[in-house]
């Protein structure tokens, strides 16, 4: 996944989760809101960033 790429859906997300938060939205709203920022997190190659977000031990 491109950083451009990475970027704009990182971004997706957290709009989806900030107007989740001030909408004020019912159950099942706030499931599909849920639903939506899982699948896009899912869409996220973290293979490419492991080493950055992991130290490997000596």
């Amino acid at each position: 996944m491109e950083l451009d790429n990475l970027s704009e859906t990182v971004a997706r997300i957290q709009f989806i989760a900030d107007v989740s938060l001030v909408a004020h939205c019912k159950e099942d709203e706030l499931k599909m809101a849920l639903s939506m920022i899982s699948e896009m997190a899912g869409t996220i190659d973290t293979a490419f960033y492991q080493d950055a977000i992991f130290h490997h031990a000596e």
